[in-house]
């Protein structure tokens, strides 16, 4: 099968959905699918794509910040425009699947130019503020126009399907944004952090929507009681600056920027934690956390309800609730059997999020959108016939 896959975002700059698609395309490869992936061209350097997998960089792209977040909009022009006809024209793809599609202006664009059987999967998880429910509002008035043209629409928890308007009986359901997660099984440490503090570890963009600075607050509160702590807070992002200037005074809270490799630094970290108070569709963060074997103290955002179920569960604390994630992490940092058998819980539930575990059924799911394009492009020829 020859596959095409349209990521909107920079899928050169770190990001779950980006590693979601990468890992996801490399796994298609493995087993013998043709994969190209088409996304904006940017300014950060292009990295190597995984074996088997093809990237496509098109259009002139500029960053904008929206509701807590950032994304890029990329606009096709000129011979660029026409490349991108020609791709989705006579690239000879039997299917293509759409991540957030409606994400200005490339994939929209190349949504209007590819003919053949399409899936679509959206991401998107506004907030409950001001902005969010403008942006919800918008995302369904939008997704009545758009939705349509598609086989079928992927979600990865229930929680996006609230804003998107399908039509009657068209394909809807949840599929996890998988990745590969066999590297954070057996890691080594990120040298210089074992063997001393307590190291609690925050990844992830240093953005509002990420909640680091809610972090740092329930952190502060935690010093205050239990002591050989260490908070480790790996990622950059617009609030660096000043998140820096907020922890100066703490003890042992150590920013170490945005790695190369995660990995390294999930083996060293006691516990994890992920304070996003809203935007969160899933949580691939939390399953590479899992894979690592470590517990987890997250807020209880529709997304990463999906991911901690079961005893990992208790330690879902209220979005945006500093003393509460103060007193989970109090809770695990004094229990190392707690943290043991919550870690034990996350390795043998982590597999299920593994993108090897999870590419056959999206194979089925690519295959039954071509028969239904088949079979619906046979009725409207029917249609036009009478």
């Amino acid at each position: 099968m020859k596959i095409l896959v349209v990521c909107p975002y920079d899928i050169d700059r770190p990001g779950g959905v980006q590693r979601h698609i990468l890992d996801t395309g490399a796994a298609l490869a493995e087993l013998g699918h043709d994969v190209t992936l088409l996304a904006p061209l940017t300014a950060t350097p292009p990295m190597a794509p995984p074996p088997g997998v093809a990237i496509e960089r098109l259009g002139r792209s500029r960053v904008i910040g929206l509701g807590g977040t950032r994304f890029e909009i990329s606009l096709p022009l000129g011979a660029e425009r026409r490349r991108l006809r020609t791709l989705m024209q006579t690239g000879g793809f039997d299917i293509a699947c759409f991540h957030t599609a409606w994400t200005p202006f490339l994939a929209p664009l190349a949504l209007k130019y590819f003919p053949g059987p399409a899936i679509a999967m959206f991401h998107d998880t506004p907030g409950d503020g001001a902005v969010g429910r403008i942006m919800s509002a918008l995302f369904r008035r939008i997704s009545k126009m758009l939705l349509p043209r598609f086989e079928a629409i992927l979600t990865p928890s229930k929680s996006p399907q609230g804003h998107l308007v399908a039509a009657p009986g068209q394909r809807m359901e949840v599929f996890p944004p998988c990745t590969d997660l066999r590297r954070f099984r057996q890691s080594p440490s990120q040298p210089g952090f074992t063997g001393g503090p307590l190291n609690i570890l925050y990844l992830g963009r240093l953005e509002p929507r990420k909640g680091a600075r809610i972090l740092l607050q329930a952190y502060r509160q935690l010093c205050e009681t239990v002591p050989g702590v260490r908070l480790i807070v790996a990622g950059a992002g617009p609030e660096e600056q000043a998140l820096r200037a907020y922890a100066a005074d703490l003890p042992d809270a150590v920013f170490v920027g945005a790695p190369a490799d995660a990995a390294p630094w999930f083996a060293a970290a006691d516990i994890f934690c992920a304070p996003s108070p809203y935007g969160e569709s899933f949580g691939i963060v939390i399953a590479e956390a899992m894979s690592a074997g470590k517990p987890v103290v997250a807020a209880a955002n529709p997304g990463y309800r999906t991911v901690l179920t079961d005893e990992a569960a208790r330690f879902l604390v209220p979005p945006g609730d500093v003393p509460a994630l103060a007193d989970a992490l109090r809770t695990l940092v004094q229990d190392s059997n707690l943290r043991a058998r919550l870690g034990a819980w996350g390795r043998a539930t982590a597999p299920s999020y593994d993108c090897r575990t999870r590419a056959p059924s999206l194979v089925e799911i690519f295959r039954d959108a071509i028969i239904a394009h088949r079979l619906k492009a046979g009725r409207l020829k029917a249609r036009s016939a009478t």
